[in-house]
């Protein structure tokens, strides 16, 4: 007995392959669209809050002059929680370069806390004709420097894959700390743009 054509199902549908092409080419542009987006888009920054005025116009100033690449990445864009975010925080690369400004004292440097530990910290004096006082504190995957002689507390937190990098994290202080002396007040409440010749 032979078979009616009429008596098969029909099971699927044609496609055409334009159709079938134009979804492969759209999902790969949206792959290569994310892949892009992750390492140039806004970075999520959180900050603690800050109603000082002064800090707060200091840090827009410092924003406002901060160089457009940082050791060969590209500045982004920055969100978050504070509505003041892009006055205080900065972002360059993948993985992002972060730095904020206005951040609180870091507990190991505040005097008579419980967790000021001046002995077990490390401090450098590093930037180039521009020199900035910096706490630095080792992670697994970054660097955290933030500032202890600015009347703001600026943190840049540099991240890294291998020892390469991380000996190399602090060459993004150089691009940065000219910027910071210009822009901050010591605690005294002066600008100093260079050591005394």
């Amino acid at each position: 007995m032979g078979t009616n054509e009429a008596d098969t199902p029909k099971t699927g549908r044609w496609i055409p392959t334009a159709a079938v092409t134009t979804a492969a080419v759209l999902a790969c542009a949206a792959g290569v669209w994310g892949y892009h987006a992750g390492r140039t888009g806004a970075v999520r920054v959180d900050l603690p809050a800050s109603s000082d005025p002064a800090i707060q116009a200091s840090c827009t100033n410092l924003i406002k002059a901060l160089p457009s690449d940082v050791e060969g990445g590209h500045r982004r864009g920055v969100v978050g929680d504070d509505r003041n975010v892009k006055r205080r925080a900065a972002a360059w690369g993948y993985p992002a370069t972060i730095l904020r400004c206005g951040v609180t004292e870091p507990p190991e440097i505040t005097v008579g806390g419980p967790d000021y530990t001046p002995l077990k910290n490390r401090y450098a004096n590093m930037g180039d004709s521009a020199f900035v006082n910096w706490l630095i504190q080792e992670h697994e995957h970054s660097v955290t420097y933030t500032t202890t002689d600015r009347a703001a507390y600026v943190e840049v937190i540099v991240p890294f894959d291998d020892e390469l990098q991380k000996e190399a994290a602090s060459n993004a202080l150089v691009d940065l700390a000219p910027m910071i002396v210009k822009n901050i007040p010591d605690k005294a409440g002066k600008f100093v743009d260079d050591q005394p010749e």
